[in-house]
């Protein structure tokens, strides 16, 4: 089977575990069955032993096609064989070089599960391959639709992993097949499985520790529209939910008084245009108008919000960054500055972006290798930055970026705690997600904003005389968002140079989609019926398997019910066991530590002595030469200090003396007070004192 293939039957298989929501306790649990089947697939080929747990690594990614880090594979395995062994019977030991032993394990649990599976990835890439074709796509790759659902585990890898995801693939078409087919739950349930079953994949594959919390978010232009609601109903979840999960866990939320001017200059931008945009809005659903429109908001709401800003940020708990003139300065000439003019709608928009980026370097001091260590980060829900890190695009990220998209954050803090899962359960995580993918995916080769507003412009100039109904507006727009229709540069330009060309143009791109919507709608029934008729056959398949599932679950309830009384009493007399043992137990660490205690001051004791004995060693060697040079004065003490100083002044002897006087005061001696009197350095050897195994403080 084909490596993404596997993939995804692995995220789907993933996901099934984690909502069977009473066997998951912690992060680690859900691969437990991953791993359960791999050591029943190796007895089965008749593997029952091994030198290193490397072998069943190996299994496992064979299996499952993801990257199973060795420190987890061994955790893992520790819990199998807590659980599997009993004392009647070894299933599977683990030794302690790694080395294991595997004794009639199988486990089939999922089996059934997994052929499930199988088939509906089948039929979603069936029906992906046969949504391309109505789109006239000739050679549709079916497979590209669950690479497309992975993207979001690779985008996680920027900042977990230190890598960067191709930039410049485009997956319009995979986005507008989820779009499409998320309001159908056979086919949606499918992608959402896999989504999140790519997620979990990050726990293991980049080994996600627990993230700082005294973090400061600096807040962007878009990040403020979301949670105002003047975007997307999607991006105001994401942002509301993020406020209220980092506000619980401690972060600092702050704004740049720059982005408040930004989201002022825009609001007032889309004020006075209120009622002269009709194209812009088809075609970005993130655009501010949209937003009007669901809210029933009208310019005085607009004008309201815009007087409003600084006091509703306040009411959030967003600190505003009054001096940034120290930013401004450094973006000014800045290589930020430059690539974000080539990317950004706009020279205003590039500069404030590369001024927040340079806060954002200014609160991190140095640069940042690993995510859990950063203390600052630009958070934005814009749609338009994945290409930007750090001012470049590259395959390996050394440090970390300045940027982070919200539901990129969203996704790694919940990975890093899951005790976040209190604050946002995990239909919250897929939808944030997949929206933010689907969105980012459509929006990401649109043209610039600034072409489309000319173009409206130019609609709402010549409207009466072209006849244009708003459903051909729309069509119009339809075309654009597909990218059936791209040169919108050379439209504009037929509008200033031949207006009834212009008009003609638009009327010949309306009706061609008109035409095409009449075809797709015709094909789309017909795929969307042979889809329903296999999807009724194996959801018979899913309920015959449930409903064996919930007969065995009842047998296995009835046994274990007349069996309660024996149970309670065994309970009882285990927990008089238990507390015995921790007594017992108690007086074992008591005696343990004041042995361990007792080891440690002799071998203190011990390190002390041997400076002493070299300082005796120093005094015989000062007797014996004071005794030495009165023998050689036949014992008169005048001509043996005579004696001395002739000795002292002889330039070999001398500096003999010197240097042995050198030796004495600054290394005997230091290091005689070092031992005995520098409480510091005493402390340290204990510390690195090597315990015997059988003295060893219990965890």
């Amino acid at each position: 089977m084909n490596k993404i293939k596997d993939r995804a039957l692995t995220y789907s298989l993933l996901a099934h575990i984690r909502n069977r929501g009473q066997l998951i306790k912690g992060p680690v649990e859900v691969f437990i069955p991953l791993i359960k089947r791999t050591l029943s697939k190796l007895n089965e080929k008749g593997v029952f032993s091994g030198k290193s747990i490397v072998e069943i690594k190996n299994e496992a990614d064979y299996l499952y096609s993801i990257d199973f880090p060795i420190p987890v594979i061994r955790t893992i395995l520790s819990l199998i064989a807590k659980e599997v062994n009993s004392e009647n019977e070894i299933c599977f030991v683990l030794f302690q070089d790694d080395a294991f032993q595997i004794k009639n394990y199988t486990f089939t649990e999922f089996e059934e599960t997994i052929r499930i599976h199988n088939v509906e990835l089948s039929n979603l890439e069936k029906l992906y391959k046969d949504f391309c074709e109505t789109l006239g796509e000739e050679k549709p790759d079916s497979l590209s639709i669950l690479e497309f659902i992975e993207k979001s585990r690779f985008s996680l890898s920027k900042y977990l992993a230190h890598k960067h995801t191709e930039p410049n693939k485009d997956y319009t078409i995979e986005a507008q097949f989820v779009d499409f087919f998320k309001k159908i739950p056979s086919v949606y349930d499918t992608i959402r499985k896999i989504y999140l079953g790519s997620i979990l994949v990050g726990y293991v594959e980049y080994r996600t520790e627990a993230v700082k919390t005294n973090v400061e978010l600096l807040l962007d232009t878009n990040f403020i529209l979301g949670l105002f609601d003047l975007n997307t109903p999607e991006s105001t979840h994401t942002c509301r939910k993020i406020l209220e999960i980092v506000k619980i866990q401690g972060y600092k939320l702050s704004i740049l008084i720059d982005t408040i001017s930004e989201i002022r200059y825009l609001l007032k931008a889309k004020a006075q245009n209120f009622n002269m945009s009709f194209l812009q809005k088809k075609i970005y659903p993130e655009d501010i108008y949209n937003a009007c429109e669901r809210r029933n908001l009208n310019v005085a709401d607009i004008e309201r919000i815009t007087d409003n800003l600084e006091n509703d940020l306040g009411n959030y708990g967003i600190a505003i960054v009054y001096d940034t003139t120290k930013y401004k300065n450094l973006a000014k000439y800045s290589n930020e500055f430059e690539y974000l003019k080539t990317i950004r709608t706009s020279e205003r928009s590039a500069f404030h972006d590369a001024t927040a980026i340079q806060y954002v370097r200014n609160k991190r001091i140095k640069k940042i290798r690993e995510f859990e260590n950063v203390n600052c980060w630009f958070l934005n829900n814009s749609l338009n930055r994945d290409k930007y890190i750090n001012g470049k695009n590259v395959n390996e990220i050394e440090f970390q970026p300045d940027l982070i998209r919200a539901d990129d954050f969203l996704n790694i803090i919940w990975l890093s705690n899951p005790q976040i899962t209190r604050n946002i359960n995990m239909d919250e995580v897929v939808e944030i997600g997949l929206s933010s993918l689907v969105s980012l995916s459509l929006t990401a080769s649109l043209p610039k904003l600034s072409i489309i507003k000319e173009l409206d412009d130019n609609i709402s100039k010549y409207a009466e005389e072209s006849n244009l109904s708003d459903e051909d507006i729309l069509r119009v727009a339809t075309r654009i968002t597909t990218k059936q229709l791209t040169d919108i540069d050379g439209l504009n330009k037929l509008a200033n140079t031949n207006k009834e060309e212009f008009v003609k143009r638009l009327n010949e791109e309306a009706k061609k989609q008109k035409e095409i919507e009449e075809e797709k709608i015709k094909k789309l029934d017909k795929v969307l019926k042979d889809f329903i008729d296999k999807s009724s056959s194996l959801a018979k398949i899913k309920t015959d398997f449930e409903e064996k599932s919930k007969k065995i679950d009842e047998r296995i309830t009835n046994i274990t019910g007349d069996s309660v009384i024996k149970d309670k009493t065994i309970d009882e007399l285990r927990n008089q066991l238990d507390i015995e043992r921790q007594q017992r137990k108690k007086e074992s660490l008591s005696r343990k530590k004041k042995e361990r205690n007792d080891y440690i001051n002799t071998k203190v004791k011990k390190w002390q002595n041997n400076v002493n004995y070299e300082l005796i060693i120093w005094g015989i060697i000062f007797i014996v030469s004071v005794v030495y040079i009165l023998y050689l004065a036949s014992w008169n003490i005048n001509l043996a200090i005579g004696l001395y100083k002739n000795i002292k002044d002889d330039f070999i002897f001398g500096n003999i003396l010197f240097i042995l006087g050198l030796i004495f005061t600054g290394f005997t001696i230091k290091k005689w007070y070092d031992r005995h009197h520098n409480y510091s350095n005493i402390e340290n050897y204990k510390k690195n004192i090597e315990i015997p195994e059988n003295l060893i403080e219990e965890e």
